[in-house]
């Protein structure tokens, strides 16, 4: 089985590649009239461990960053279709407006803990992604102990438990960023390490190096400048700690290379 996923921040409208709620519709019907249907980290955990089933044409949607837009505008378009979405949320953000009297509501930029608590009990899973959002490449240069990327993900830990209940299980990298030293000390926390694929590069322990290869998936990289049509999807072999996810506004935005990443799921 091959498991597309997607993922991005939000809505974008005044993007080169702009995203908005309509758009998200279009992707959302498009999904739905071909079969898919949205799964969780949970279900994903259970599956890999022989102790659940999957629909026949699973697929997850990502989110990264409590934007309020999520909330707002693509979540309700989302039901719409019976879907449901994954959060990963970076709480450093939450901590600065709520360090001061909250922005009225046309100027916030971010969801409340009460909206994410709603988000959580209309079945969207919750995940951790470090509280201040560093390049985990660099902060491996940086401190090579350890000791900053392990406090940035105790602090981001603490305060998802705080304020929404949750421990969190499953984490996402920031940016197109990895170290082995971030790796190890999310394999200590979580069940997941999720990935971002924008192009076939990525940052790796101070340097830049191919997608494909951080991965450990062979072949070249593709003519859309993405990695290998492999490396795209999660399957039973797929190391937990680097999943994949696919940005929508990049190698996929085009409704035409969206419906194929979805036909490659099924080997059309």
């Amino acid at each position: 089985m091959r498991i597309p996923i997607t993922m991005c921040h939000g809505v974008n409208p005044n993007r080169d590649m702009p995203l908005d709620a309509a758009r998200f519709a279009a992707y959302f019907r498009m999904a739905a009239d071909m079969g898919f249907e949205s799964i969780s980290y949970d279900q994903l955990a259970a599956w890999r461990a022989g102790d659940g089933e999957l629909p026949a044409r699973p697929i997850m949607f990502d989110f990264d960053h409590p934007s309020r837009s999520i909330g707002r505008e693509i979540h309700p378009v989302m039901a719409e279709f019976g879907y449901r979405g994954n959060l990963f949320v970076n709480t450093g953000p939450m901590e600065d407006m709520y360090a001061q009297p909250l922005p009225d509501d046309a100027d916030r930029q971010w969801m409340t803990w009460d909206e994410l608590g709603e988000l959580m009990v209309s079945g969207w899973h919750i995940g951790a992604h470090t509280h201040t959002h560093p390049n985990l490449s660099k902060l491996s240069v940086d401190d090579p102990t350890g000791e900053a990327v392990r406090a940035e993900l105790v602090k981001n830990d603490d305060i998802l438990k705080a304020h929404l209940g949750v421990d969190a299980k499953d984490f996402a990298f920031t940016g197109t960023s990895w170290s082995s030293a971030a790796e190890q000390e999310v394999k200590q926390r979580y069940r997941f390490g999720r990935l971002w694929i924008v192009r076939s590069t990525y940052q790796a322990d101070g340097a830049d190096m191919r997608y494909a290869d951080l991965v450990g998936v062979p072949g070249d990289d593709e003519a859309d400048g993405g990695p290998p049509m492999a490396a795209r999807y999660i399957t039973a072999d797929t190391p937990a700690y680097r999943l994949p996810s696919m940005e929508i506004e990049r190698l996929i935005f085009e409704f035409d290379a969206f419906r194929r990443y979805l036909e490659g799921a099924l080997g059309a």
